[in-house]
């Protein structure tokens, strides 16, 4: 048998709509962009979305700059940026991909700090009776598909198998994996029904009222799970203003708004 995770295949319908954008005078600012402010694009992991959504609101102003987000899966996030180079933030949902990143000599290391931490969770869709008291129940045969963001190269689906590892179960539930782009597409296949259960962060299932949490995962029993922010550096354009973006994303206004959705903040190195 392959040692590769087999992929169920799941074929699930999308409508995209493309919007042509508006021409904008040059002496204007770009609507929601305050006058004398920098643009200032940050990429940052797809579980962040809703968290940095609401941090704009808290960081712009002080920073002078006007916040252009690029959400998705961090292995994407870290090939595109050594690819082009033209992100002034990244926001990691590990450190192996910040670190890819920094072998490419493109993080501005003095911004770099790891900022938060988060916990797995298994959720079903909201109509489910699915019962799951530990990992040991992935492998029942009551779940026939586990879905996971791409256990091979994203965060969150790494993440997840390697707590299924640490429990015995992975070789056991292998080939039932539906593996997903990034982890809210994860929890977009359990939303739809579409799988029995699957793993995300509790930051995202938080946000749905179309799953069910079958179980959190202990702090002790998962990996940990960090999330790292940098500016960037490689000759960008604004590093100053990046790095006090950084420094706001630290912050205690922003730190309350991560701990409100379900996100644990990581202490500096002797505290704060």
């Amino acid at each position: 048998m392959s040692q590769r995770t087999r992929v169920v295949p799941i074929v699930l319908a999308a409508a995209i709509a493309a919007l042509a954008a508006p021409a904008i005078r040059a002496q204007a600012p770009a609507p929601g962009k305050a006058a004398g402010s920098v643009e200032i694009t940050v990429y940052a992991a797809a579980s962040l979305r809703d968290a940095l959504g609401e941090i704009s609101k808290v960081c712009e102003g002080p920073t002078g700059s006007h916040l252009v987000y690029n959400f998705g899966a961090s292995n994407d996030l870290a090939q595109q940026i050594v690819a082009a180079n033209k992100a002034d933030v990244f926001f990691s949902a590990d450190e192996k991909w910040m670190d890819h990143v920094a072998d490419a000599k493109l993080v501005d290391a003095g911004s770099r700090r790891a900022l938060l931490s988060n916990r797995l969770a298994v959720v079903a869709p909201a109509d489910s009776a699915l019962a799951v008291g530990g990992a040991a129940d992935l492998a029942s045969a009551a779940v026939k598909r586990l879905a996971l963001a791409n256990p091979e190269a994203v965060p969150a689906g790494k993440y997840a198998k390697a707590w299924l590892e640490k429990a015995g179960v992975w070789d056991k539930v292998r080939e039932r994996i539906v593996p997903g782009t990034d982890v809210r597409a994860t929890l977009a296949t359990v939303e739809a029904g579409a799988v029995d259960a699957g793993i995300v962060y509790k930051t995202d299932a938080a946000m749905s009222s179309r799953v069910r949490v079958l179980y959190i995962v202990p702090e002790a029993e998962g990996p940990r799970i960090v999330y790292p922010v940098a500016a960037l550096g490689g000759d960008r354009p604004h590093l100053d203003v990046a790095r006090r973006v950084v420094e706001c994303f630290a912050g205690r206004d922003a730190r309350g708004v991560f701990e409100r959705l379900g996100f644990v903040a990581i202490e500096p190195a002797g505290g704060s």
